[in-house]
């Protein structure tokens, strides 16, 4: 019979099944490692498939660039998708290659008031033609024009399919109707198609109206165009030189090169991303090799126990072909199985995977798990199945018919190839090390993290964040007084001790801002600034170290005064005395400082260092003493938070604290509550969740060394069993005889170990971005990894080869 024929596959089939029918305990191990190691990729391919490989959900995404600025400053080069007004002009009005729009990245929470009720809605400014550049026009109605996008243009907007079914439940009419958006009325005049999105979630699309002032003074937007019919990219980036080049020697004076690039529109929205995610597929792809490894010195043990009966069927004439055909034929029913149980692990995988961490996944559409990623997964599984099996099915047919027959299946001949398997079990145990020190570092990382000291109280505290992105809190006073009053009432809730409102909190993002010394008007101080309303310290119980803090009287019409942090004395004013009474421009406006505070974590992001958390130079000022425009404009990216402390648990204090704005103010509402542990673990929700990933892949790693390391000793036990009890019966003592069977295991395991430490200390050294506080070769968790790991190998090792201890020589004997 050929062995292309129907009848041969299906009868190897056949017996492929019983085989492994009669092997329960082999067959379910592989089935769970290799399920194991395709699930674990399953859930990483399918983010990357959807970020990195499958096309934007737009028409031709092939022509969808974004714009970057590349620039070099010595021997350091960068790149930065942040761009400001100016350069945002010169390509709208010069670059005729390319279709361009703008928008600041991201998007921002506002108010929407509608049918009585207020809705805190995600809101992003785009310019008009942004949804011409990415090919999708709306639904219902039409986009942005020119003039509703320039300063003092009609205030329109365009929906998101599902805002729309929630306002007007599907009603066509909805175009031309006003729906009131951050205090005032807005027309709609579009209704984007179901399921559309840019590249984060938005419910409502408003005109940016971008200049090369107030915002647009900074790096604040990003530029996303389409290239024109016929144009290549070449071409564009060579008119991009051409027409911003004089400008970018002015915005980078220091560097000595700077010049604006386009990059396909996936490679820019993904770019935040990239690194990392390809770190987690290599540590993912890791463990699959392991779990290969780990199935083929499974597959090596098993053909050595069925050695006679290989030996027999080539003796009676089965080729050695033939043999190898079948042997793969159960590797392929492995992998088929293994592979189902693969991607059923991997849905639920992919799922943990985006819970840990939505913001990390949050781009242009939902990702899933789909037919093309399950047809790639199932085909790794059959191919590393086959690769890997077929080296054990040539191992298995290349015996010793005599011997074999000869031995009466005792497996010598497998004992003999022993060292093939110990090789794949040095290879496990080595790979194992890189994996688990690499997880080492982001726990140790999280951890110290964690455990940072905060600079204050935030035991029974809890904040509430709400959008005053509002015309009708355009002034400092309107806001001043909505502050004064909503806290009035606050504090009169039973069990809250104190209240205040900051713009921004501990651990948070602030507002970044330069402030100036009189007389210095070149020199500026980069600093956070945070309005806060007095009682702030008190209530986040922040220690007084110098002067005093703000109070009731420091108001629109007194002095203006502010409150520094020590980090901001050590920067900018050490060595010049008293710090109290200096004198420092903000916004033009020259405030005194009257006290120093002590430090408080803050995120480091916008100015500082590559650390998630660090004291930072901080300013604190009053609320009441903001002037307008700054007030009004810092609404635009930030939520200033109403923050309570409490003498323990006040039972629906949510429901109170929201019903006291809304009878301040019925169209503004909360957008979220938080405990500060909660706004915590929020900005260090990365940190954890690549420890947490890291960890469990360690983990798995680990386990599969482990059976590896037990499988081969149990292996070498069995096939040792008539020497061993040779052994006890000629003096040896049971402690010898188990000390000879684990002692090569553990050898191999220790050679492993230091192969995998070497190994680290090269990969580690691509995980600088990721950790923090410790450096990337960190001797503790390198010696606590070595450690840990050769105490499992010892376990085992030792495990199975104490089965000798209930050895009776005399019975071996006699069998003999």
């Amino acid at each position: 019979m050929e062995p292309s024929s129907f009848g041969f596959v299906l009868s190897n089939m056949r017996f492929a099944i019983r085989q492994l029918r009669h092997s329960p305990a082999f067959t379910i191990t592989v089935l769970l490692t290799l399920g194991l190691c395709i699930g674990a990729n399953t859930a990483i391919f399918t983010v990357i498939d959807t970020l990195f490989f499958r096309p934007l959900p737009y028409p031709d995404p092939n022509r969808l660039v974004m714009i970057e600025t590349s620039f070099q400053k010595g021997t350091a080069s960068a790149i930065k998708a942040g761009q400001n007004g100016r350069q945002w002009e010169l390509i709208r009005d010069h670059a005729s290659y390319l279709e361009p729009a703008v928008y600041p990245g991201g998007a921002g929470g506002v108010n929407l008031y509608a049918g009585g009720q207020v809705k805190f809605v995600r809101q992003q400014r785009v310019s008009a033609g942004f949804f011409k550049v990415l090919g999708i026009p709306p639904m219902l109605g039409r986009a942005f024009t020119r003039q509703e996008d320039t300063a003092g243009g009609p205030a329109v907007a365009v929906l998101s399919y599902g805002l729309w079914q929630g306002l007007f439940h599907g009603d066509a009419s909805a175009i031309g109707k006003a729906v009131e958006l951050k205090g005032a009325p807005f027309t709609v005049v579009g209704v984007m198609p179901r399921g559309f999105s840019s590249d984060v979630p938005v419910d409502v699309w408003t005109p940016v109206r971008a200049s090369h002032t107030g915002e647009g003074s900074g790096s604040n937007f990003e530029i996303i165009a389409r290239l024109r019919p016929r144009v290549t990219m070449a071409e564009a980036n060579g008119q991009l030189v051409a027409v911003t080049g004089e400008g970018l020697k002015q915005e980078y004076p220091g560097a000595a090169s700077a010049r604006e690039i386009a990059v396909p529109l996936q490679n820019g929205w993904t770019q935040g991303v990239h690194t990392r995610l390809t770190l987690i597929w290599g540590a993912v792809a890791l463990v699959l090799l392991i779990g290969c490894v780990n199935i083929a010195g499974l597959l090596l043990a098993r053909s050595a126990t069925r050695s006679r009966e290989i030996a027999t069927r080539m003796a009676i004439g089965a080729g050695r072909g033939r043999i190898v055909w079948q042997l793969l034929v159960e590797a392929v029913l492995l992998a088929v199985g293994g592979g189902a149980l693969g991607l059923l692990i991997g849905e639920f995988a992919l799922r943990g995977l985006i819970a840990l961490n939505p913001r990390e996944f949050s781009f242009w559409g939902p990702i899933h798990l789909d037919v093309r990623v399950a047809a790639v997964m199932l085909g790794v599984s059959l191919v590393t199945s086959i690769i890997f099996g077929l080296f054990p099915a040539l191992e298995a047919t290349a015996v010793d018919l005599r011997s074999s027959l000869a031995e009466g299946g005792r497996g010598t001949a497998g004992a003999r190839k022993t060292w093939k398997r110990q090789g794949l079990v040095f290879l496990e145990v080595t790979f194992g090390v890189v994996l688990v020190i690499g997880a080492g570092l982001l726990v140790r990382t999280f951890e110290k993290l964690a455990n940072l000291r905060p600079g204050f109280n935030p035991n029974n505290v809890l904040t509430a964040s709400a959008s005053l992105q509002d015309v009708r809190y355009a002034t400092t006073s309107a806001g001043a007084r909505l502050f004064r009053e909503t806290l009035a009432r606050m504090r009169q809730i039973p069990g809250v001790g104190s209240a205040a409102v900051a713009l921004s909190l501990p651990y948070q993002r602030p507002l970044n801002d330069g402030v100036q010394r009189p007389g210095a008007p070149g020199e500026y101080l980069m600093t956070n600034l945070t309005y806060i309303t007095p009682e702030f310290f008190e209530t986040l119980q922040i220690p007084r170290l110098r002067g005093r803090l703000i109070q009731d009287s420091d108001t629109a019409g007194t002095e203006p005064v502010a409150v520094i942090n020590q980090a901001f004395v050590a920067r900018y004013l050490r060595g010049q005395g008293d710090p109290i009474g200096t004198p420092l421009i903000v916004e033009g406006k020259t405030s005194r400082v009257v006290g120093v505070v002590a430090n408080v974590e803050q995120s480091s992001a916008g100015w500082g260092g590559p650390n998630p958390l660090e004291l930072m130079p901080q300013m604190y000022v009053p609320a009441d003493q903001l002037p307008d425009a700054l007030f009004s404009g810092v609404h635009v990216w930030f939520d200033p938070s109403w923050i309570v402390r409490t003498h323990g648990t006040v039972p629906g204090i949510e429901q109170q604290m929201r019903a006291i704005m809304q009878s301040v103010d019925p169209r503004l509402t909360f957008s979220a509550f938080q405990t500060m542990d909660q706004v915590k673990g929020a900005e260090l929700q990365g940190q954890r969740y690549y420890a947490t990933l890291f960890s469990a892949l360690a983990g798995l790693a680990i386990l599969l060394s482990a059976l590896g390391i037990y499988g081969l000793v149990a292996q070498s036990v069995v096939q040792r069993t008539r020497e061993m009890g040779i052994r006890l019966a000629l003096g040896a003592t049971v402690r010898q005889v188990v000390e000879a069977a684990a002692r090569p295991a553990i050898v191999l395991s220790l050679a492993g170990v230091a192969v995998g430490v070497i190994l680290a200390l090269f990969v580690s050294g691509l995980m600088k971005s990721m950790i923090w506080g410790v450096t990337a070769t960190d001797p503790l968790t390198f010696v606590s990894v070595a450690v840990l790991l050769v105490a499992i190998a010892a376990i085992a090792s030792l495990v199975p080869a104490l089965r000798l201890t209930r050895l009776d020589p005399a019975e071996t004997l006699r069998e003999e």
